[in-house]
């Protein structure tokens, strides 16, 4: 499956080179040049990386990044790259407290350009398999907490063993606890 990158940027001429680039490096790239199409994009496609000009005519990039952090709630949010030409020193603090995870600027070398790319890709990859395992973790761990229970109520049952039952319980309260 190729990583999914969306560029937002309003000059055509930058969105070509960046989808040139990026599609020869075997990425599946998306481009637009307004930020209400880009809100559009991020509703119903999940994109590995997101690159952000800051200056666009109908919403700026810090704008369309605080709607794209309210669209992507929770664990499974796109990396972020900013990309400007005309920046102060608030910039890239703004943007990154509002979660962007890289800053560009305008005009960059494309080797730069595509390690930051290439870095935050990897990035992406490593915090979706971290959330698969995750979840895999925490379906063994239900199993776990399942036979536990069954087996304390088969112990309960057969022996009537009121301190057994309670080792049993403690077991897995620790199991728990260590788990937290």
């Amino acid at each position: 499956m190729k990583d999914k990158i969306l560029v937002v940027d309003d000059e055509e001429s930058i969105l070509k080179t960046i989808f040139n680039a990026l599609t020869i490096e075997g990425y599946d790239v998306s481009t637009t040049s307004s930020s209400r199409d880009a809100l559009e994009k991020v509703r119903s496609t999940f994109f590995d990386l997101i690159l952000l000009d800051v200056r666009m005519p109908e919403m700026d990039g810090i704008t369309l990044l605080k709607e794209i952090r309210k669209i992507q709630e929770g664990n499974n949010l796109s990396r972020v790259i900013i990309i400007t030409a005309y920046a102060n020193d608030e910039t890239p603090i703004n943007a990154i407290k509002l979660g962007a995870d890289d800053y560009i600027m305008k005009p960059f070398e494309l080797d730069n350009f595509l390690h930051s790319v290439s870095r935050n890709i990897r990035i992406s990859r490593l915090e979706r398999e971290k959330q698969e395992h995750m979840a895999k973790l925490e379906k063994i761990h239900e199993g776990y907490k399942n036979l536990v229970k069954s087996l304390t109520r088969v112990i309960w049952a057969k022996t009537k063993n009121k301190e057994l039952e309670k080792k049993v319980e403690e077991v897995l309260k620790k199991y728990e606890d260590e788990l937290r």
